[in-house]
């Protein structure tokens, strides 16, 4: 059984609020009930329907022993989107999303692994005649994967679906999915296109409490529907003791991606605020 939510609930965690009157994607029309003080109002009855869309799709999905996959690296998922995904075991990415994870999933399945060993070395503190210097590098590297690989353990084949929050801050992993025709499940704001995604939510994708809200949902009904059957993927057992050959430039690319990442979030930051600032001002006035 799936964990019902109700319209008071999503009133108080506030996911009603939209964007601004003049950010807003003409396919949102129907999921909007108004506009107050230049900002869009979402229709809650609506988010309600395509809530128990997007939960009776997670059920079967479950039941079936299919992968959900939860993505959301902003600020205000990140945390959210980690606590609930090991909590029930399920793949995530909350820091950094990898280009190509999807549709290079082989190379990306061989650097999991890589993280994997480099994980083990630590923790046994096996590094054999590697001077001091080496082992600095080697841990950098390991941070940078942790960043993107870090909680996909469980990911040894490609995910049935995912679950995202915010389709434009999380476009190439939309884009990616679509092109794979796996199905996508989504919050989506005012501001955002919900035409290509399978289960969308609209919703305020911006309030921490609203986000905890539909990903418990979601993460509780995945739970509660896992089908009994163990889903144990074989890996095989050769294949997990081989070591990894990494190329270094590969790792090095990455690196130089991950700076690039930064560099835009520093932009995407300042635009987050607003949205809090717009939240609040609007709880305000109401």
């Amino acid at each position: 059984m799936s964990k019902k939510v109700t319209v008071e609930q999503m009133l108080e965690a506030g996911l009603h609020f939209g964007h601004q009157t003049f950010r807003w994607h003409p396919n949102m029309k129907p999921y909007i009930f108004d506009s107050r003080d230049n900002i869009h109002i979402i229709d809650l009855t609506k988010t309600e329907e395509k809530l128990k869309d997007a939960l009776n799709f997670v059920e079967q999905l479950a039941e079936s022993g299919g992968m959900l996959m939860l993505v959301g690296t902003k600020k205000q998922a990140s945390a959210t989107i980690e606590e609930l995904s090991k909590s029930a075991n399920l793949p995530y990415v909350a820091k950094r999303w990898s280009g190509g994870l999807l549709t290079n999933f082989p190379t990306m399945k061989t650097r999991i692994k890589y993280l994997k060993q480099l994980r083990e070395k630590f923790a046994k503190k096996d590094f054999g005649d590697l001077t001091k210097q080496e082992i600095g590098l080697l841990e950098k590297k390991m941070a940078i994967l942790e960043d993107s690989f870090g909680g996909l353990d469980m990911l040894t084949e490609m995910p049935n679906a995912l679950f995202v929050v915010d389709i434009l801050r999380e476009k190439i992993a939309v884009k990616e999915a679509l092109r794979l025709h796996i199905p996508v499940i989504a919050m989506v704001d005012t501001n955002a296109n919900p035409e290509d995604i399978a289960f969308p939510i609209p919703a305020n994708d911006d309030a921490k409490q609203g986000i905890r809200l539909i990903t418990e949902a979601i993460v509780s009904a995945y739970v509660a529907n896992r089908a009994q059957k163990a889903t144990s993927v074989k890996a095989d057992a050769q294949e997990g003791d081989e070591a990894v050959v990494v190329d270094e430039a590969e790792l090095e690319e990455v690196l130089r991606q991950k700076e690039a990442a930064l560099a835009i979030s520093k932009q995407e930051e300042e635009a987050m605020k607003q949205a809090e600032e717009k939240t609040k001002k609007t709880s305000g006035n109401n």
